[in-house]
């Protein structure tokens, strides 16, 4: 905490857009990206690390009153049937990052073309559930591993509490220690950045 505060309190302090992301960055060694398989982990942060975290759900007429009482995005499944509307689905693919799909909505969306738009989806078949799985995505970050060299995802907005922002960056270089072969002697260094801002070396 005594190291991460201050840097924090620094990212944040020129601040020009409300709505900048606090990114971590960790360098892995002891990784080949040939030989070693690919990773995909929920991050799930103790606290909230986006502002916006361009979301819209995807069902059917009872998903909607739910939808709106949380001020998400919703989408109509049977207004997007057929080939006809096959580039408003699209739009709305490359619109958003993460979808929450709930009851009918392969009646006109396929999963498949979301995911090779490598956009993350949540599933949700209980339209009661939602309010509880949008907070917990607020909190989640799927990191999917390409490149074994560099990990960067987000651990906070400029919005937030700085002891907020510094519980998720722990939380996050522990979640990946744990998750690496040799721990934390896998990582070689570790980066904060703003959205708009210089990378600042924090280990």
């Amino acid at each position: 905490d005594e190291r991460l505060t201050p840097i924090v309190k620094e990212i944040l302090s020129s601040v020009q857009e409300n709505n900048e992301t606090v990114q971590l960055q960790l360098n892995i060694k002891g990784y080949e990206n040939r030989k070693d398989p690919k990773m995909t982990k929920d991050i799930v942060f103790p606290y909230v690390m986006r502002r916006d975290p361009s979301c819209a759900v995807i069902g059917n007429e009872t998903i909607r009153p739910i939808a709106e009482s949380l001020s998400i995005p919703f989408i109509l499944s049977s207004d997007y049937e057929g080939k006809a509307k096959e580039a408003e689905r699209e739009k709305i693919i490359t619109k958003y990052k993460y979808f929450i799909l709930c009851a009918d909505y392969q009646k006109s969306f396929n999963l498949r073309e979301i995911l090779k738009k490598k956009r993350t989806h949540f599933m949700c078949p209980v339209a009661e559930k939602l309010p509880e799985l949008y907070e917990s995505l607020l909190n989640t970050y799927r990191l999917k591993v390409k490149d074994w060299f560099a990990l960067s995802f987000p651990v906070g907005h400029c919005q937030m509490p700085v002891e907020h922002i510094v519980a998720n960056i722990k939380y996050g270089v522990q979640f990946v220690a744990d998750n690496l072969k040799k721990g934390p002697q896998n990582i070689k260094n570790c980066f904060l950045k703003r959205t708009t801002g210089p990378n600042i070396q924090v280990y």
